[in-house]
């Protein structure tokens, strides 16, 4: 029994410690009881699928890659027809905004993270368009 115990102390050790990761647990009434360990990654960094609706199909999925160097985080859009820079790209905990030239014309994108998914919406002269999204992995 102070095996399982020793083991699972060193996996709990492991996770905090471990770089993009948080530990968080939940507990039932039963205070000796652990109900639940969720383990939710909060970092933008890394490759995203996105959909966005009631747009040209060409511009209605692809790929966003999100990578920070030092304390400074970029973005490009993978589509089908090319990669795509962001520009005044903005992290603020669970929300990433950017603004993108597609066409010759700016969108402006607002995204919030909740786990591996996010919601968000982007803003062109045309009007506002839904945009949902998954981590890769």
């Amino acid at each position: 029994m102070k095996t399982i115990f020793k083991n699972f102390g060193l996996i709990v050790v492991f996770f905090i410690f471990s770089n993009g990761y948080s530990l968080e647990m939940c507990d039932t009434h039963n205070a000796e009881e652990i109900s639940d360990i969720i383990i939710k990654r909060k970092k933008w960094t890394g490759s995203w699928n996105y959909l966005v609706e009631d747009v040209p199909l060409e511009y209605s999925s692809g790929i966003l890659h999100v990578s920070k160097k030092k304390r400074v985080y970029s973005v490009e859009l993978e589509m089908p027809g090319g990669k795509l820079p962001a520009n005044n790209v903005k992290v603020e905990k669970n929300k990433l905004t950017f603004s993108v030239d597609i066409e010759g014309s700016m969108v402006d994108v607002a995204l919030i993270m909740d786990g591996d998914s996010f919601k968000g919406e982007s803003y062109t002269q045309d009007g506002t368009f839904m945009l949902v999204g998954n981590r890769r992995i």
